[in-house]
């Protein structure tokens, strides 16, 4: 056991949620970093420390996440559910629109997250929190077309989080959903006006003053309020 807040991370190895990593481990969390892919898993085995605990987990995948939450010994504080893909920027008849390609984003990014949760769940208690990754791609009244299936499945998570907040209510565990802001990511391009360390810092922080009053709700990464 250890006695400091701890954090778990889906999709942990790259973008966002490695940056989200390095921050956590900054202010001092105990971490768990969770990844999928053996390719893209070198710069967060590059900072393996003692206070950093590396799984690997698909979280499309229910066998993979049982076997992750049995190698897990501590209460989990916050569960962040970062973990998610683009098909492509494509309009819904695009090639980037196959049905496959389209399966493939809803599961992570919708059935990852519900699964993730629903594995974890007994790992937090009072007072822990759950946290989505979302986008301002996922708001109804977000202008623009293209990406519409990643647009769905922001929408569809933003869904799924309120409903968990009205199940875990009773629990005491709070359960919100962020829009991290344009980053400056392989999925938000070079021309995003926020670099993941940026994004991360706001995020962890905005975190942290997370309690009861703020479950239900989407926020933005500056920890202001958004409309879904």
């Amino acid at each position: 056991m250890n006695n400091k807040k701890t954090i778990l991370i889906t999709g942990a190895n790259r973008g966002i949620g490695l940056a989200l990593t390095k921050t956590a481990l900054l202010k001092k969390f105990f971490v768990i970093a969770c990844y999928r892919n053996d390719d893209s898993k070198h710069d967060l085995y590059s900072l393996e420390c003692n206070t950093l605990q590396i799984v690997k987990a698909d979280v499309t995948e229910e066998v993979s996440l049982k076997k992750m939450a049995e190698s897990i010994n501590t209460n989990i504080d916050f569960l962040v559910c970062n973990a998610g893909v683009n098909n492509g920027y494509g309009s819904f008849d695009s090639s980037d629109h196959s049905i496959e390609k389209m399966l493939d984003v809803f599961n992570v990014n919708v059935i990852g997250s519900i699964l993730t949760v629903r594995n974890l769940i007994n790992k937090m208690s009072e007072g822990s929190n759950i946290i989505f990754i979302s986008s301002i791609m996922g708001v109804q009244k977000h202008e623009g077309s293209r990406a519409t299936i990643y647009r769905a499945s922001k929408a569809a998570l933003n869904n799924v989080m309120i409903s968990i907040s009205n199940d875990l209510r009773v629990k005491g565990i709070s359960v919100t959903a962020f829009h991290p802001g344009w980053v400056k990511t392989d999925m938000g391009g070079p021309n995003a006006n926020l670099t993941v360390q940026e994004s991360a810092a706001s995020l962890i922080h905005n975190f942290l003053n997370l309690n009861m009053d703020n479950t239900g709700y989407l926020f933005n990464y500056d920890g202001s309020k958004m409309d879904f």
